[in-house]
């Protein structure tokens, strides 16, 4: 009686066992994409919720009190390109922010929105 293993289940088993290294190969390659992703996603939160916090604390000075009207403006803050709009309606100011940023070969844009009240109290 012989003992260990035939030619076949050897080479049965490398072919398995390429397989499975080969499926995790190419989903490493996705998940550094997806990674990188969610990196640039999240920094453009963080620019957008500093440019929000400017713009929330000096909004109310730039329109004045109960007012109308509007004031765009961009910037560039590292990697992101950013745009606003304020449209100001008596006490309440609505901001519109956009952040653009490279993703790869396109470029995605982000689109924030708050509303801020002028009201004294």
């Amino acid at each position: 009686m012989r003992r260990g293993f035939s030619l076949i289940e050897v080479m049965i088993a490398i072919v398995i066992l390429a397989v499975g290294v080969l499926a995790l190969a190419g989903t490493a390659g996705a998940v550094t994409k997806m990674i990188g992703r969610g990196s640039r996603m999240g920094g453009s939160s963080v620019v957008a919720e500093d440019e929000m916090e400017s713009l929330r604390t000096g909004i109310c000075k730039t329109f004045g009190g109960n007012t109308t009207g509007s004031q765009s403006a961009t910037a560039t803050n590292g990697k992101y390109s950013l745009s606003w709009t304020v449209t100001a309606s008596g006490w309440l100011r609505s901001v519109n922010l956009t952040v653009a940023y490279a993703n790869g070969r396109s470029t995605r844009t982000d689109r924030y929105e708050t509303m801020i009240s002028c009201v004294i109290k």
